[in-house]
């Protein structure tokens, strides 16, 4: 397995059928996709990619650190998962945030995937929330370069 720096475009099947089926029509783009400090990791298998997340310059007011990024769309391929393409991605996407000198990262964990950020040591802020048509999450951090 490898994980690099992919082009957005290569986000969507694993967008499109592990994070929001629900989705009606065939944009599978976030709004910050073209956003010049906004970059996207694949974890490729075989030429494949497996595993996706995409990362994003936004300061959450949860948080008083002024230099964070937020973890956006990270799925991994259900097929794939259990064998470690995720926390690969998750550990070059901190290397890239640390060379750019970010603070903290952060994200909106579904329930099912927090034991996931948990096993990278990400912390819960209290409290529950949901999401419209994805369901209930946590917001989830992890302090950098301190």
């Amino acid at each position: 397995m490898k994980t690099e720096i992919i082009n957005k475009t290569l986000t969507y099947e694993i967008r499109k059928t592990v994070l929001w089926p629900h989705i009606k029509h065939n944009d599978y783009t976030i709004s910050v996709d073209n956003d010049p400090n906004t970059f996207h990791l694949g974890t490729f298998l075989n030429n494949k990619v497996i595993s996706i997340g995409t990362f994003v310059k936004e300061n959450n007011s949860k948080f008083t650190d002024t230099r964070q990024y937020r973890l956006r769309a990270m799925a991994t391929h259900k097929e794939y998962r259990k064998r470690g393409a995720g926390k690969m991605l998750f550990l070059k996407g901190l290397d890239i945030l640390k060379s750019k000198k970010i603070t903290l990262l952060w994200c909106d964990a579904r329930l099912i995937a927090i034991p996931f950020y948990e096993s990278v040591n990400m912390k819960s802020v209290k409290g529950i929330y949901h999401i419209k048509d994805i369901g209930p999450h946590k917001t989830m951090y992890i302090a950098l370069n301190k």
